[in-house]
């Protein structure tokens, strides 16, 4: 059940704040920093490659996700992702394999390369992991928007991922994995020195942000993290002047959670948002719609703590009369005390003929 919604610093004299829940489906997860592409809420990552083999989650959906465009300019080489299930044998081995001729895995070579023709590998998306190749140091800045969707987890099987997190303050593996028992005891590798090496004690090694490490799953799982953050849409919160949305936080952690959100939007093209509850005023008892006004530019609100499976909406409106006509588009970043980053994109749109 959701949990009743006492958002803290909007809680007004004479009122308490009663939360309205809604069906939901997940989303995706991001992080980095805000920007705007063609239009869109955009977003930017950064990975620092170290010369050979480097295993990255990448967060964003390339603007061009041509792996020769979205490389270009760098020393790289080669980049492959895998989308099968694997056998044991083709990670804890040295990456450097030949993995053209690997099962399951999706390769682009260069086209300096004499190998290039081998390469299958057309498209970068993001909410996914790749292990890179450089030929040197390097630094990958990437713009895209926000994918929408993660990729399922494939059941009793080793699965290549990666998530969004916070740097520095990212949580240890089994700070992160606690609430999923397909993932306890957690198997993991992770990419060191050029070669897989198993991660012995999970609860004393923290994960990375931008890193992309092997977990076994036993069984099916659902599990995107220690908070699980959704909405009606799987492309974020939909608003218009016809009606709002919500997005609904659900702690997945056998502990309390904290969270606190940051709203991001172009300066030029700012996203008045509004938080709908329903108020009882305490003197004459009536039920009413209230509607508590945040800025329409960037702002961040923390909200109420989470106890273990505990979930609360956060239900919100469009000023739809303080926006030209047209669509707009913002992103709402959710930030836990685990070290974990979530990013809803919003769009926003009023039409000429309401």
């Amino acid at each position: 059940m959701l949990a009743m919604f006492d958002c803290g610093a909007f809680r007004k004299r004479n009122t308490r704040f009663i939360s309205v829940a809604a069906g939901v489906m997940p989303i995706a997860v991001l992080t980095l920093a805000p920007g705007l592409l063609q239009g869109q809420a955009a977003w930017r990552q950064t990975l620092e490659l170290q010369a050979g083999w480097n295993a990255v989650y990448i967060e964003v959906d390339p603007a061009d996700p041509a792996p020769e465009r979205a490389f270009a300019g760098l020393p790289v080489d080669a980049v492959a992702t895998h989308d099968a299930v694997p056998s044991a044998a083709q990670f804890v081995q040295n990456p450097g394999a030949d993995l053209s001729l690997a099962q399951g895995w999706a390769v682009w070579y260069a086209p300096s390369r004499p190998d290039a023709f081998l390469s299958n590998l057309y498209e970068v998306q993001g909410a996914k992991a790749y292990l890179v190749h450089a030929t040197t140091n390097a630094t990958l800045a990437l713009a895209g928007g926000v994918p929408t969707a993660l990729p399922a987890w494939k059941p009793d099987a080793f699965n290549f991922v990666g998530y969004p997190l916070q740097d520095p303050g990212a949580p240890t593996f089994a700070q992160f994995f606690a609430g999923s028992p397909a993932h306890i005891p957690g198997r993991i590798y992770r990419l060191a020195g050029g070669k897989w090496r198993q991660v012995t004690n999970p609860g004393a090694e923290s994960m990375r942000a931008g890193e992309a490490f092997w977990i076994f799953c036993k069984g099916p799982s659902d599990y995107t993290g220690p908070l699980h953050v959704s909405t009606p849409s799987p492309f974020g919160v939909i608003l218009s002047q016809r009606g709002g949305g919500g997005i609904v936080f659900r702690n997945r952690a056998p502990h309390p959670v904290a969270l606190r959100l940051a709203h991001t939007a172009d300066p030029d093209a700012p996203v008045p948002l509004s938080v709908t509850i329903e108020a009882r005023d305490e003197a004459t008892g009536e039920l009413r719609k209230m509607a508590i006004h945040l800025p329409a530019g960037n702002w961040e609100q923390t909200l109420p703590t989470l106890e273990a499976g505990q979930a609360i909406r956060l239900p919100l409106e469009l000023r739809a009369q303080d926006i030209p006509p047209g669509e707009r588009h913002s992103l709402i970043t959710v930030f836990t005390d685990l070290g974990t980053k979530t990013v809803v994109p919003v769009t926003a749109t009023r039409d000429e003929n309401p």
